[in-house]
């Protein structure tokens, strides 16, 4: 097979600035990978991005302080990601349950994370989170929807477009 030409995945994020053309990035990362020997590395991308002129270039933060700032911001989220909370249940005897601690609401004026539980009482973060959960299932079926070995999941996935869909609806 021979590649066509090349777009950027549903969701993909980039920093401000960048160029967004998915089929220069896609031709130039071919372009290295064959001058690689067929492998390419995050660190050969980064090297050819440093250069001005490369096309990959616009997709960098290249100040130094500000990576930094944005790299830490990255830490913190997949700190608080990180957490699982164990909830004891006032019945003794009842195993404790445990589940992530903190949620992600991406609501567009403020993106911020909430308790779990508390999130999910609420008709509105509820959605949210429901919402954000069925979107990155759908990319993983994308991802993965060529592999034969995920057939059988990928039809149950499809399976719940509908119903998802009419709960989601109902919710409201």
């Amino acid at each position: 097979m021979r590649i066509a030409g090349f777009e950027f995945s549903e969701g993909a994020r980039f920093q401000p600035g960048a160029d967004k053309d998915a089929n220069a990035v896609g031709q130039h990362l071919e372009l290295l990978r064959k001058q690689f020997k067929g492998e390419l590395t995050p660190e050969d991308v980064l090297e050819d991005a440093r250069n001005p002129n490369s096309p990959l270039h616009s997709y960098f933060e290249w100040s130094d302080t500000e990576a930094a700032r944005q790299y830490r911001l990255q830490q913190a989220r997949g700190l608080i990601r990180a957490v699982v909370a164990i909830y004891t249940r006032e019945d003794e005897g009842k195993e404790a349950v445990r589940t992530k601690a903190y949620v992600h609401i991406p609501e567009r004026q403020a993106p911020h994370y909430r308790e779990a539980s508390h999130a999910m009482s609420l008709t509105k973060t509820r959605k949210m989170v429901l919402e954000r959960a069925y979107n990155e299932l759908r990319q993983w079926r994308q991802r993965y929807k060529d592999l034969n070995e995920f057939a059988s999941l990928v039809s149950v996935i499809d399976a719940m477009d509908t119903s998802f869909k009419k709960a989601l609806e109902d919710a409201k």
